[in-house]
């Protein structure tokens, strides 16, 4: 008997009209919506992670599939942006990694048409044939962009690590406080 009268209230909880929908099913249809079906390869998603990868997010592969690994950059994503981190593609999510991927396209066009001049000295400051920054010239440049690594002492310290973070932050980059390829890239123009 008591099965039978749960089951009753069961279809009239449902018939009733409830419309709860668990967040995650909310999520997915605003995903689906901006980016299409992630049930399938999707070039939208390729975008995506190319767009995670370039930005030193770790993808295993960029497969154009939406699993966990990309999910779960996604959602760093969103924290080091301040979004709600839910690891779906929302409305703002979706805005930010365009606005990323148009200046990435942006930079290539400017590349493709700029003339390549090194200099005696460009080639210099770096330590070794890997182009590893030393840690005088990551401060320094630090320095020179506005951001406050400390004394320049050859030693990466607590300090200049909360002054790679700033510097990343500001420039849209993944905020770990490591010197990356990335971070270097954008770090290294402010060497004089």
């Amino acid at each position: 008997m008591k099965k039978i009268i749960c089951l009753a209230c069961l279809c009239l909880f449902f018939i009733s009209g409830c419309n709860i929908v668990p967040k995650s099913v909310q999520y997915q249809k605003e995903e689906e919506g901006l980016i299409g079906s992630t049930d399938m390869a999707n070039p939208r998603v390729e975008e995506i992670q190319i767009t995670l990868t370039n930005l030193e997010y770790d993808i295993d592969v960029v497969d154009g599939r939406m699993g966990q690994k990309t999910r779960e950059a996604i959602k760093e994503f969103q924290e080091s942006r301040g979004l709600k981190s839910t690891g779906y593609v929302d409305k703002r999510t979706w805005e930010l990694i365009e606005d990323i991927m148009r200046e990435a396209d942006e930079r290539a066009v400017d590349r493709t048409y700029a003339v390549d001049v090194r200099s005696a000295y460009s080639e210099k400051i770096m330590v070794n044939s890997d182009r590893v920054p030393a840690a005088v010239q990551i401060q320094t440049a630090l320095k020179n962009a506005g951001f406050d690594p400390g004394a320049i002492d050859g030693k990466i310290g607590p300090r200049t690590q909360q002054a790679v973070k700033e510097f990343q932050r500001a420039k849209g980059l993944k905020v770990d406080g490591k010197v990356g390829s990335r971070t270097w890239g954008e770090l290294g123009k402010y060497l004089e």
